[in-house]
């Protein structure tokens, strides 16, 4: 039974160690203190990104609150949560690009606008 266990725990680890990094481009927000991409390839979903340098970076960056800027990052895409409905996010590596958005990924304009209005509203 101890055997058993201690494959398994093996299997585990080497499973997570074999996720690769993945490179990701679309347009960041920095509000109140939580991060959030908008991926170019797929502007309708909001990935989180719990990174205090990115958002130490951003903030230098932008000249005004909320601004968005276009990022260029490379990290691994997983999800918070239950395995069922968990919520995705990005654990940054590497920040390849970071600088305000001048037109790139233009689908996801609404995103944007749509997560600030709802906060604002809050």
């Amino acid at each position: 039974m101890t055997m058993r266990l201690r494959l398994l725990a093996l299997s585990c680890v080497l499973l997570a160690a074999c996720h690769r990094p993945s490179e990701v481009q679309g347009i960041y927000v920095n509000q109140d203190g939580s991060g959030t991409l908008f991926p170019c390839n797929d502007s309708k979903h909001a990935v989180l990104v719990p990174d205090s340098a990115l958002a130490a970076r951003y903030r230098a960056t932008v000249t005004a609150p909320n601004q968005p800027a276009y990022a260029d990052l490379r990290g691994i895409s997983t999800r918070s949560g239950s395995i069922y409905s968990g919520r995705p996010y990005f654990l940054v590596q590497q920040i390849i690009e970071l600088r305000p958005r001048a037109g790139e990924c233009p689908e996801v304009a609404h995103s944007i606008s749509s997560m600030l209005q709802d906060s604002v509203a809050r």
